[in-house]
């Protein structure tokens, strides 16, 4: 009987048993809180298209009265200062300078979501989807992902685990974004990845009904709290906030290929890494930065010792006589 089981859970798809980043204040965790250095601008517009508040039963009405578009702007409020989204509705946000295609995170979406207090692990969440355009018109969005069960639909009042879904907008609570990298979009033509305009969230209806659901980027259907027939229902956007823009890097002091002067091993890493230079001097030191830009250690020396810092992905950062050469490092 074990033999046949462990042949069985074999046979099960390896998504099955993913696992992405966990709740903030969570070792590994990707969360932002709003006061992270790493933010340089906030949006500037906001148009909302809020969807009803019971997409089974359109005459009940539209949701996102008394909560307007223009909650969405600038530094996020909280829990109530926000833009209900409503079943399957839209909010597209514009901003001062165009968003850039950097190392790491390029922006974050910012909910309201909150804490079950029986369980820390679960979370009260109104998932969206993230689409961005270059131009306004041609939206592309974030591959996302939800691993949560769908067997049973998750109640109006239900909790998700943060840990089993990524790329989707409310995977964090009130005051913490949620960051996406612009990398992880497929390319496209119509896309320039160095100069987004808009930020497009859509809000996943979280009904596991045929006619209704909505699906991630696998064909799974997203299930999220249903129904929840208000004025306030539907994702709650709070904020985006932006990591890169074209005012603030330009082109951070990029050279083509600078990245292939730099070595970082062993990666992934538990104790002490090796930064080699190929023989480039780095007179002005190196940076290590988690995923929110927070600077977690700098040196001059190419042996580091990076076993007290939790496990994550983090960014190297060598200046290289001015330009800037970044390598992803991974401890585990």
């Amino acid at each position: 009987m074990k033999k046949l089981l462990v042949i069985l859970m074999a046979m099960v798809p390896v998504a099955v048993w993913a696992q992405f980043a966990p709740a903030q204040d969570q070792p590994g965790t990707t969360a932002m809180h709003a006061d992270s250095s790493a933010f340089v601008a906030w949006a500037t517009g906001c148009v909302a298209e809020p969807g009803p508040m019971n997409i089974t039963n359109p005459s009940a009405g539209t949701a996102g009265a008394g909560w307007p578009a223009s909650n969405a702007i600038g530094f996020p409020q909280g829990t109530m200062g926000v833009t209900c989204l409503g079943d399957g509705g839209q909010a597209t946000l514009t901003f001062a300078s165009p968003i850039c295609n950097r190392e790491g995170p390029d922006f974050a979406v910012f909910e309201n979501g909150f804490a079950n207090s029986g369980n820390p692990e679960m979370w009260f969440l109104e998932l969206g989807f993230v689409e961005v355009s270059s131009d306004g018109v041609n939206f592309f969005r974030f591959p996302a992902i939800s691993m949560v069960q769908t067997e049973t639909q998750i109640d109006g009042f239900g909790c998700i685990n943060p840990a089993q879904i990524h790329n989707l907008a409310s995977k964090y609570g009130a005051m913490y974004g949620t960051p996406f990298e612009l990398d992880e979009v497929p390319d496209d033509p119509l896309l320039d990845k160095n100069s987004i305009t808009h930020v497009r969230i859509v809000d996943v209806v979280g009904c596991i009904q045929n006619g209704y659901c909505t699906y991630d980027s696998e064909g799974h259907i997203v299930n999220d709290p249903w129904p929840t027939p208000f004025a306030s229902c539907g994702m709650d956007l709070d904020a985006v906030g932006v990591i890169h823009d074209l005012e603030h890097f330009p082109g951070e002091g990029i050279v083509e290929n600078e990245c292939d002067n730099v070595a970082v091993y062993p990666n992934p890493a538990h104790d002490i890494v090796t930064i080699e230079t190929h023989g480039r001097a780095s007179q002005q030191g190196i940076i290590v930065c988690d995923v929110t830009g927070r600077v977690v250690l700098t040196t001059t020396e190419s042996r580091i010792d990076v076993s007290e810092l939790p496990r994550g992905v983090y960014f190297v950062r060598v200046n290289l006589n001015g330009n800037i050469a970044t390598q992803r490092l991974i401890i585990e």
